[in-house]
C-alpha cells in the first residue's frame, strides 16, 4: 500500500479553467497553486514507477468548515495530479473508491492510501 498525504484539499475541477473573452482559457492562480504545491508534496512521497493494473482508493478530505464541496469533482482533480505526478499511468486503471469526509475546524489536507485491487471483498 501506497500512502501520500497532502497538506490541502484539491480544487474542484469544475473551477479548475476560466473562459476569457476571445475564448481564451486560463488556469486560476489558486488552481496553478494547489497544483505546484500538490506535484512537489507527491514528489517527496513518491519516487517510484507508475503503478499498473487495476487499482483500489481511499480517500480521506478534512475540511476545515462545513461549507457544501462537490467532492466528486475534487477526485477528479486529485486523479490527474497522482496522474501528472507518475504515481498512476492513467485514472480508468482506478476500479474502487472509498471517500470520506472529515471536518475538523480550522484544518486540512488529503490523505490518498492506493492498493492493489482485488475482486474478492
Amino acid at each position: 500500500m501506497i500512502e501520500i498525504v497532502l497538506s490541502q484539499v484539491p480544487v474542484p475541477k469544475s473551477n479548475r479553467y476560466v473562459r476569457r473573452k476571445g475564448g481564451k482559457v486560463f488556469k486560476p492562480p489558486r488552481v496553478k497553486n494547489w497544483e505546484v504545491r500538490a506535484l512537489w508534496e507527491i514528489s517527496q512521497q513518491y519516487s517510484g514507477k507508475p503503478l499498473e493494473g487495476k487499482l483500489s482508493m481511499d480517500v480521506v478530505l478534512v475540511l476545515p468548515n462545513n461549507r457544501k464541496r462537490d467532492i466528486d469533482n475534487m477526485l477528479k482533480s486529485l486523479w490527474d495530479i497522482l496522474e501528472r505526478a507518475g504515481v498512476i499511468k492513467n485514472d480508468h486503471q482506478i476500479y474502487e473508491i472509498r471517500t470520506i469526509k472529515k471536518v475538523i475546524k480550522g484544518e486540512q489536507k488529503t490523505i490518498v492510501r492506493i492498493k492493489e485491487f482485488t475482486e474478492d471483498h
